[in-house]
């Protein structure tokens, strides 16, 4: 789908790297590890109000303070509509409400642990702190759960019922379900990307708030050309042919892309297919970002911010290179994500003068 006017005005971040203050991209990095590693997280009372804060939950620290520092970089815009995706929804007040169920035999239970356990807590604490009054979403959709954000947000701005959106993600993770998943082998299998130990993946958290606007400003990061998703292939058609059908969209062809992202995960199931796009982009810097951030259902959103800064800065970040054969500067990257052959996405960044 061809995308017009619509740019990253403001595009903030809490992971598992110094990503908030953004020394990430200067170089400091927090090394790869087998090992789960929760977020870097910021000093929320230089953010939030201590009394009000002691009562929420990590993500929901961390998704007000992204949000919060999105608008600002956006030259303090009121969003018109705030969408959020997350796969697991508010992790840490879920369990708060399942223990208190058993501890206290199904009676005398705190309301506020089930009403902040509910997946659309997210974006309705971002609206109530900035006193937004505008729509409200929020998606759950497993690994679409990012880019069904992402797609409200664009069709918001294309059919002009808006001119602001703030489109989120937000995953986290507590101890039970870290233990869950490994026992399910599901993202924490010990693998790295292409066998390589200095990329290992294992399962992540954090949090991406980006505005998206129908105007640019001087502070504007990058605009989005194009964008797609695709739960499975049509019968017959190849991921190739699917790229140059994209690409075609916005008159470029495969020889245009300087970059491109992958989300490789090291499980040699889902990575063999991406094999074919690493082939078909063999003149193009490669980059992944799951060793470094982790996996979950909303990981992809922290493709989106890398690609965002990467344009903006002209470079792109060392760590992140797992085949480097352009050497050319980052004017359009191309970002794809997808999952054992399902929830394909495909999105286009370029620079703002392009």
């Amino acid at each position: 789908m061809l995308i017009q006017n619509v740019f990253i005005n403001g595009l903030s971040s809490v992971s598992a790297q110094a990503t908030f203050d953004e020394e990430f991209l200067t170089g400091t990095v927090n090394e790869p590890s087998f090992e789960y590693v929760g977020c870097v997280e910021p000093e929320y009372k230089n953010f939030l109000n201590p009394t009000a804060s002691r009562r929420f939950s990590r993500i929901i620290k961390m998704s007000l303070v992204a949000a919060q520092r999105s608008i600002a970089m956006a030259d303090n815009i009121m969003p018109e509509a705030i969408i959020t995706g997350t796969g697991l929804g508010c992790l840490e007040d879920t369990e708060k409400f399942l223990s208190g169920l058993i501890v206290n035999n199904e009676s005398m239970l705190s309301p506020t642990a089930f009403i902040q356990s509910t997946h659309n807590t997210l974006s309705g604490q971002i609206a109530m702190m900035i006193k937004c009054y505008h729509p409200n979403y929020t998606y759950s959709n497993r690994y679409f759960s990012f880019e069904s954000s992402l797609l409200d947000g664009l069709l918001m701005l294309q059919d002009k019922s808006c001119k602001h959106v703030m489109v989120n993600a937000a995953d986290e993770v507590i101890p039970a379900v870290h233990n869950i998943t490994k026992r399910m082998g599901m993202w924490d299998r010990h693998e790295s990307i292409a066998s390589n130990a200095k990329m290992p993946v294992t399962i992540g958290e954090g949090v991406v708030s980006m505005i998206l606007s129908s105007e640019k400003h001087k502070h504007t990061l990058a605009q989005v050309k194009a964008f797609s998703v695709l739960y499975k292939l049509p019968e017959g058609s190849s991921i190739e042919e699917q790229i140059n059908l994209f690409l075609a969209e916005v008159s470029l062809t495969i020889s245009d892309i300087e970059v491109v992202v992958l989300g490789l995960n090291g499980n040699a199931e889902n990575d063999a297919f991406y094999a074919p796009v690493q082939k078909v982009f063999n003149q193009s810097t490669q980059l992944v970002y799951k060793h470094l951030f982790g996996e979950s259902f909303t990981a992809s959103a922290f493709s989106y911010w890398l690609a965002a800064h990467m344009i903006h800065n002209q470079n792109v970040i060392e760590q992140c290179i797992l085949s480097d054969k352009g050497h050319r500067k980052p004017k359009h990257i191309l970002i794809y994500n997808q999952h054992k052959n399902t929830y394909h996405s495909f999105c286009l960044l370029t620079d703002v003068e392009v």
